[in-house]
């Protein structure tokens, strides 16, 4: 279908679906601490990260198979060798998935007497959480092949419609049942199992109907399909591990550091953090298709053109959240939690967390071009190095200075990277777009999103005399006019407002 293939429709879907993802998470989080109690939240907090670091098991071969779905598009070929690339991977997971079960199942006791600081949890109970945490994980694993694979496909529109279904049943199904059945946190998760089965069958289901080719792969393994893209898949997983490791490994020993209640309210930095990069998603997965279509058709002006629009959008849409949130994390916190220990306690460390992910929306776009171009050798390297760096600096700062230094750490890195990683990226593959790119993408963006923060802070809100709905009240409005001013400052923009205006103007009578 054409509409599930525009680039348009593609992007306003992923925002509809991701931002729905996001609201949602952030509406029912805070309610989840409430049924929950801080120490059993803190359980669901290390659920959260317990997924993240089994993307190390995925070696790449999600964004595999999403990337030789778009190129297979883009030059018409026969989709029976994606059905024999499929078959191979889904064996792979298979077995990955069991293992995940069966390892996470034979540590669990000694995960619950010996890494967590469990206070007044069962710890039988506990342990159980963990065999469901190890069966759900091996289910979304899964999941995440389908899931990539209708991405590849562009068919955007339609997987976004069956994640708001699987998002609402994941979290409003999980509150209705703490609210009105029972607030048991073992209960909990054998809840989020069963929306675990429900997804992976949706995904295949969906996945398999796209698939044009008729023909039957059967139960085999092609290696002779596999092997030509094992580099490629290489290069995705170790980059994919290093990430893993830089952006997970402060919050995984912080997890054992850490009483499992303050974790709790360190599992509320953790979310908004995350929802912070989770805007990312509809531009990326969008354009990434998109920008190795292009380039399959010889097309890499147009190619550029799209990455350099693209920057300005992430840029005006980044910028004011990541200000905002920073500026007024702790009344955020307040307004969004109702508790005044968990705001003062993770505000300072949400300040640099936020600025810290801001900077990393942007600057991930040098990575989206190397993935475009299939050559990951220089990502390959420069994650080598960042490793050898952060990873011992995180290990030090985290038990020496506890969250906050990891915060502080973090956004450091991530400012580095900017300023010295992309230029050289950029010189690279794109010669001479680098200035341009930050001059005129960029840069009128953050000293317009830098004046209206000053100004905002300048006007001293008396938060404290407002109550929980109207410091959100007071904050959106802030944020969204200072996105309507950043849209205005950005040619990308107004181009995209204008175009539309046409449109809404040539459809009426």
């Amino acid at each position: 279908m054409k509409s599930s293939r525009s680039l348009k429709w593609n992007t306003i879907a992923n925002f509809f679906g991701i931002g729905y993802t996001t609201v949602t998470g952030i509406v029912i989080f805070p309610l989840y601490l409430q049924y929950l109690g801080p120490e059993a939240f803190g359980l669901v907090g290390f659920f959260t990260i317990l997924q993240a670091w089994m993307q190390l098991l995925d070696m790449g071969m999600s964004p595999l198979l999403s990337r030789q779905a778009a190129y297979s598009r883009g030059h018409k070929v026969d989709f029976f060798e994606i059905k024999k690339l499929l078959r191979s991977l889904e064996f792979i997971v298979f077995t990955l998935a069991l293992v995940i079960f069966l390892s996470i199942s034979a540590i669990s006791d000694w995960i619950t007497n010996h890494w967590l600081n469990i206070t007044s949890l069962p710890r039988h109970d506990v342990s159980i959480c963990i065999m469901l945490m190890g069966a759900i994980i091996g289910l979304r694993f899964f999941s995440t092949l389908y899931r990539s694979g209708i991405q590849g496909l562009e068919n955007q529109v339609r997987l976004n419609v069956a994640n708001v279904i699987l998002v609402s049943l994941k979290f409003i199904g999980a509150l209705l049942l703490l609210q009105f059945i029972t607030n048991d946190f073992v209960y909990f998760f054998i809840y989020q199992l069963i929306i675990g089965v429900i997804e992976l069958i949706c995904m295949a289901a969906m996945f398999y109907s796209l698939m044009p080719s008729s023909e039957r792969v059967g139960l085999n393994f092609f290696w002779n399909t596999l092997k030509p893209l094992i580099p490629f898949a290489a290069g995705i997983a170790y980059t994919a591990g290093i990430w893993v490791l830089l952006t997970q490994l402060d919050k995984i020993i912080l997890s054992s550091i850490l009483p499992l209640s303050e974790y709790g309210y360190f599992t509320l930095v953790a979310i908004i953090s995350a929802g912070i990069l989770s805007v990312t998603g509809p531009i990326s997965q969008a354009i990434l298709p998109r920008m190795t279509h292009l380039l399959s058709q010889g097309r890499e002006q147009d190619m550029l053109a799209l990455y350099r629009n693209s920057t300005q959008i992430m840029a005006v849409i980044m910028l004011p959240l990541t200000g905002i949130i920073a500026l007024f994390s702790t009344e955020l916190l307040f307004a969004w939690s109702g508790d005044r220990r968990a705001a003062e306690w993770a505000g300072p460390i949400l300040f640099w967390f936020a600025l810290g992910n801001g900077i990393f929306a942007i600057s991930a776009f040098q990575y989206y071009l190397q993935f475009a171009y299939g050559k990951l050798k220089m990502h390959v390297i420069y994650n080598s190095i960042t490793a050898s760096i952060q990873i011992p600096l995180i290990i030090y700062v985290a038990f020496k200075h506890g969250a906050l230094g990891v915060a502080v750490t973090w956004f450091a890195l991530r400012l580095l990277t900017f300023i010295i990683w992309t230029p050289i990226v950029h010189n690279k593959f794109a010669p001479g777009i680098h200035r341009p790119w930050f001059l005129k993408d960029i840069a009128p963006i953050l000293i317009c999103t830098t004046v209206l923060l000053l100004l905002v802070d300048g006007l001293n809100i008396d938060f404290a005399g407002l109550d929980r709905f109207g410091v959100f009240l007071t904050l959106g409005c802030t944020g969204l006019m200072m996105l309507m001013v950043n849209m205005l400052v950005s040619n990308a923009s107004r181009r995209l407002l204008l175009s539309s205006f046409n449109k809404i103007r040539s459809m009426m009578p």
